[in-house]
């Protein structure tokens, strides 16, 4: 059973804080973030090691940080967890406001910022032994048994979009101009899957935004694909330049716009 401090022990690590918080620590902290290139990049070598994981991180004042983090595409809106930040430290407590044994202390890097868990093992089993923290990446290293576990986590760019889908490419009973269409999508860049229904009922296809690297080329694209759910393949795709403000696609039976 983890150990529960006293509310005490926030302030003395306020009075006993080395420095003051990290300049734009916070600031740069506060997103969301997702695995989902690292962990794509390793099934195309055949990997499973790594599963996907969503970290996201929403400022509650002007030195407390919500963090929510869960597995696949996204991460609850409620925090999990609040970090307090006074000087170099970061307190960890429950949502509830019940207080861990956990505490990380931060410096500032030539990229950026790094934090380290002040007694390994106080620290819940979800969140990590150490961080590294720059402009486009969150770096989660944990340590187990197997040896050290990173977490590659891009930063994500938030995207607004709409689907048409030709009913007829399913039914073929439906008239030719009778569409499904999704308007108000709200999707990030990181490998965000979309499935196409009708009235809660699967189409079978999909629609993913996802920021990657092709390793043969070294060249990063931002790409919306149309994926046959089934085999999980992508039938077809256009790309553009990753940070793009607008990037979309006709295949007729099927239309998105982001």
């Amino acid at each position: 059973m983890r150990r529960k401090l006293a509310t005490a022990t926030t302030l003395a690590i306020a009075a006993t804080a080395s420095a003051q918080t990290p300049t734009g620590l916070i600031e740069l902290l506060v997103g969301e973030y997702n695995n989902h290139e690292q962990v794509w990049r390793q099934d195309l070598e055949g990997d499973t090691s790594l599963a996907r994981v969503h970290w996201r991180f929403e400022r509650l004042g002007d030195d407390r940080v919500g963090l929510s983090r869960a597995g696949g595409q996204s991460a609850p809106a409620q925090p999990t967890w609040e970090l307090a930040f006074a000087g170099d430290a970061s307190a960890v407590a429950a949502a509830d406001g019940t207080e861990l044994a956990c505490v990380y202390r931060w410096h500032e890097k030539s990229d950026g910022y790094a934090g380290v868990a002040e007694h390994e093992g106080d620290c819940p089993a979800e969140l990590p032994a150490t961080w590294h923290l720059t402009p486009d990446f969150l770096v989660a290293g944990y340590a187990d048994e197997a040896g050290d576990v990173v977490h590659r986590a891009r930063r994500v760019a938030r995207y607004t979009g709409w689907v048409a889908f030709q009913k007829r490419h399913v039914d073929p009973t439906a008239a030719d101009d009778d569409f499904i269409l999704v308007r108000d999508l709200a999707l990030h860049d990181a490998g965000f899957l979309f499935s196409i229904t009708d009235g809660g009922e699967p189409t079978g296809y999909a629609v993913e935004l996802a920021r990657l690297t092709y390793q043969n080329t070294g060249t990063a694209v931002l790409k919306l694909g149309v994926v046959d759910e089934a085999t999980g393949t992508t039938v077809s795709y256009s790309w553009a330049q990753p940070g793009a403000e607008r990037i979309g696609i006709n295949l007729r039976w099927v239309q998105a716009g982001m």
